[in-house]
């Protein structure tokens, strides 16, 4: 009998004792729920359109993260690919997208996979620099924000060194714009979500609020780092001041939307062909056939 290897079993377990907490905290206070039952359809209207823009960012990330490798994909491959990688991204295991990007384009399109691991690194490292800076704004204020367009600068300063030569400095100030971009809208959408639920919040909390959130990327187990984020921000409770009721009934919010955007790209995705795009058996078969020829 096949074992489960220990990182699946944890992964099982958080999302289950997550689940199983959530259900709890629900039962006990049932006024949430129905504050969630009254958010009007204009807020649930611009939360899946700002999540339609945070989608668009995904796709200017991986354009210039491909870019790096010297790889041009067609416009529709490349949203496709942005797409299918965000369901299973959310889904799979361990934060699988990038590793099913890294085998789909090394597989049609051989891809290097050195540049684009180096790429793909650079992004969390603009990811995870953005973020922290973000968690600062509980001492500087809105001043954070300013802070992290100053870290633009950031590819320059990459570019001169040896390890990151490898990757055009145009290509770094792309993929930094576009990180920044993506962070700053996870900020808005976290903003829309606590002021909807009749949070008195301000922008400088939500800034350290998503600074927290975002830092659950690099330790989650679990599919969209279900009860990773809600730990982070719960324990950084004292730094954005955010209460505990408010942060569950948000995430619930806003696991909601994502869910439903995920299941309509889903819809997008079969409508467009994508079993037709992303075939790689037939990939494989279409090698084999040139090699023999």
């Amino acid at each position: 009998m096949r074992r489960l290897p220990l990182q699946s079993i944890a992964a099982v377990s958080v999302l289950v004792a997550t689940i199983v907490l959530f259900v709890l905290y629900f039962q006990r206070h049932p006024d949430v729920l129905a504050r969630l039952a009254t958010l009007p359809l204009s807020s649930l209207a611009l939360l899946f359109g700002l999540y339609a823009v945070f989608m668009v960012a995904l796709i200017f990330i991986q354009r210039a993260t491909i870019t790096a490798c010297e790889l041009r994909l067609p416009a529709k491959e490349n949203v496709l690919l942005t797409l299918y990688s965000s369901i299973i991204n959310f889904f799979g295991p361990l934060q699988s997208g990038p590793g099913f990007r890294a085998l789909y384009l090394k597989k049609r399109h051989n891809i290097n996979l050195k540049a684009f691991t180096l790429a793909t690194f650079c992004y969390y490292g603009f990811y995870a620099a953005f973020s922290g800076t973000l968690l600062l704004a509980a001492f500087i204020g809105p001043w954070a924000l300013l802070l992290c367009v100053s870290l633009l600068v950031l590819p320059y300063a990459l570019s001169r060194l040896q390890r990151f030569r490898a990757l055009p400095l145009h290509v770094l100030i792309w993929l930094a714009a576009a990180t920044l971009a993506q962070v700053i809208i996870i900020s808005i959408i976290y903003l829309v979500e606590l002021r909807s639920l009749g949070g008195a919040v301000s922008y400088s909390q939500v800034l350290v609020y998503t600074g927290a959130a975002n830092f659950a990327l690099f330790v989650s187990l679990t599919p969209g780092a279900i009860g990773f984020r809600e730990a982070f921000l719960i324990f950084s409770q004292r730094l954005h001041g955010i209460s505990n009721d408010l942060i569950i009934t948000a995430s619930l919010l806003d696991r909601s939307i994502y869910v439903s955007m995920l299941v309509v790209l889903a819809a997008v995705i079969f409508g467009l062909h994508a079993n037709t795009v992303f075939n790689l058996d037939a990939v494989d078969k279409s090698r084999d056939i040139a090699r023999k020829t």
